[in-house]
């Protein structure tokens, strides 16, 4: 029977400790923020590491070439650009607010992996 007792203990802290684990990093990979243009740019050490860029698509920088997208984004002082393969989100336009997360090169182009585009401000409701 005391074999038993251990046996139980052992299995519910490998358990409990897994557990833990999986809801920790589930918190923290869900709280990376994003940097602006001028963050990206003024600090090297981001360069080819995984990140989360926001800003608004600068108008008339939109080009295709082959299966591949390009377009600038700004944060109002720099001014990036980012390069995306795949389907463009439906909302997406010159303009737009959007997060890109992928990853910052060393020819200074942002290779998106995934990109999110904001809802506009028009559906906030406005306080008096």
């Amino acid at each position: 029977m005391e074999k038993r007792k251990k046996r139980i203990i052992f299995t519910s802290l490998i358990v409990s400790v897994l557990l833990g684990y999986l809801i920790f990093s589930t918190f923290t990979g869900g709280a990376r923020f994003s940097q602006t243009v001028s963050e990206i740019k003024k600090d090297a050490s981001l360069i080819g590491k995984p990140l989360r860029v926001s800003g608004k698509v600068v108008k008339g920088s939109f080009k295709t070439h082959s299966s591949s997208y390009f377009f600038k984004i700004t944060d109002g002082k720099e001014i990036i650009t980012l390069s995306y393969k795949g389907i463009l989100p439906s909302s997406f336009q010159e303009g737009a607010d959007v997060i890109a997360e992928g990853i910052y090169t060393k020819n200074k182009i942002f290779k998106v992996k995934n990109l999110l585009v904001k809802c506009p401000s028009k559906y906030i409701p406005k306080r008096d």
